[in-house]
């Protein structure tokens, strides 16, 4: 069940990154650095605010409908959901007494698209939980290609970075407007004892979710304030395209493994946890690492070929340092922190989260001061090392989780044979463009099969053997 879940999650996650790596590349080529620093910096704002008023409900859900299957949270989490709105509208204004030159525009775009994409993702974590990867899928599907439709028609009327902003806003309505008309099956009411349960856990995790997103959005609001809208905009994009492709297949990874850990758990099977966190991890750096080493070897052809003339000698000076800083955030918080989870310890990744946030803003100042866009992504590069050391360091007092060398071994070959493979292309071809890209990608991208392929990475041979031993023995015509 865990390869069939996997593999509709991974294509969940991955037809929204192609069509997240189009959208950049047409971005970038319709706007302006200034223009798109404006949507990289309410996005940023977007972040803080889901954070802030709606992660409780989203780690919540994750963890106690995965653990009750029989248990419908949905009404209990719909209240929950509203009350928080009405506080986020309540509040949010407040910023103008503080801070009287914030475009009113901008917050208010930044205040519908976290209403909108915390609900999508509430959701979201309802069909995980739930074991529905098809509905998952489709909701996911219909939400990028909705918001890069709205994107492009907000481009073209002219509305710049906030018409990007409403785009992503307006993408997510379509989400919730599929998962609400959907789902036939009837809604449990609100529980208070459900509310309780799911404040107990989630509320102390909003400080977690809090630091997460300030250290996600602090990178650019740094920029933005020492470097301007321009450079905010060059690093947004480096910052996002390892983002788009790293980010959203390790999530494809948890969305098809953690439920079932979190199952596992509930049964109290500690071998079969065990082993379903060591596929996990065997998962996640089997899709993420030829992903990580394609970015970072094939930079010139990437940001060459695919972002726009304004943004393609910082984005290809910034990549490597950033893919490189993203592998070890997304070990980090795909993999290690499930560990705090486990052991419903939300102080400690909440104390993780803020001493990883500290770290950041403390780096950003001191090296974007003194080493400008490069010092941005050094800052982010040491942040995440420091941040997934600690969190190990933290994780054996927690529920620690398993570290298969001989399994991983297999995977870590596979990729010093693609990076061989993508460096010798790169030898062979001249300058940029589609076919250059495409030349070295094959390249890397067939290596990196072959050897996992024979190496028996993640059973692929076994798996693909038996697959074909099946289909040999259909009769035909079957």
């Amino acid at each position: 069940m865990l390869n069939r879940h996997f593999s509709i999650y991974l294509v969940a996650y991955i037809l929204p990154a192609a069509v997240g790596f189009f959208a950049v590349t047409a971005y970038t080529r319709l706007l302006s650095p200034a223009e798109y620093g404006v949507y990289v910096v309410g996005i940023s704002l977007a972040g803080i605010l889901g954070a802030i008023f709606f992660a409780w409900i989203k780690l919540s859900v994750s963890r106690y409908q995965a653990m009750s299957a029989e248990v419908d949270f949905r009404g209990t989490a719909m209240v929950a959901f509203g009350l928080t709105v009405a506080v986020l509208c309540a509040t949010t204004p407040l910023v103008f007494l503080f801070r009287s030159d914030v475009s009113v525009e901008l917050l208010l775009a930044s205040m519908f698209v976290a209403i909108m994409a915390n609900a999508v993702d509430v959701g979201q974590e309802f069909e995980r939980a739930k074991l529905r990867p098809y509905r998952f899928a489709a909701i996911s599907i219909v939400r990028s290609v909705s918001s890069v439709g709205f994107g492009l028609a907000g481009i073209w009327l002219g509305w710049g970075g906030i018409g990007l902003l409403a785009a992503f806003g307006l993408g997510s309505l379509a989400g919730i407007i599929l998962n609400l008309v959907g789902d036939r099956t009837g809604i449990a009411r609100f529980e208070r004892s459900q509310f309780m349960q799911l404040a107990r856990y989630g509320l102390p995790l909003t400080l977690a979710g809090l630091s997460v997103a300030l250290y996600s959005s602090c990178d650019r609001l740094i920029v933005a304030y020492l470097l301007g809208k321009d450079a905010a905009g060059i690093f947004g994009v480096a910052a996002d395209l390892p983002r788009q492709f790293m980010v959203m297949i390790a999530s494809s990874v948890a969305a098809a493994t953690v439920p079932l850990v979190f199952r596992s758990l509930s049964e109290k099977n500690s071998e079969v946890t065990r082993e379903r966190l060591t596929e996990s991890l065997e998962l996640l750096l089997v899709v993420v690492a030829p992903v990580a080493i394609w970015l970072a070897l094939a930079t010139d052809q990437v940001a060459g070929t695919l972002v726009g003339v304004d943004f393609r000698a910082g984005v290809s000076a910034l990549l490597p340092t950033l893919v490189l800083a993203r592998f070890f955030g997304i070990a980090n918080q795909f993999y290690v922190q499930i560990s705090f989870q486990l052991a419903e310890r939300p102080f400690m990744l909440a104390a993780q989260s803020f001493l990883t946030l500290v770290v950041s803003v403390a780096l950003m100042f001191a090296l974007v001061a003194g080493y400008g866009l490069y010092g941005a992504a050094l800052a982010t590069l040491a942040t995440e090392a420091i941040g997934l050391v600690v969190a190990i360091v933290l994780m054996h007092r927690a529920h620690p989780v398993p570290f298969d060398a001989s399994r991983l071994a297999g995977v870590a070959a596979s990729a010093a044979v693609m990076a061989a493979a993508i460096l010798l292309a790169r030898s062979q071809v001249e300058g940029t463009g589609f076919i250059a890209l495409t030349m070295v990608s094959l390249a890397g991208g067939l290596a990196y099969a072959a050897a996992a392929w024979l190496l028996n990475v993640a059973n692929v041979r076994t798996l693909s053997l038996r697959f074909l031993s099946r289909y040999n023995r259909k009769p035909l015509g079957a």
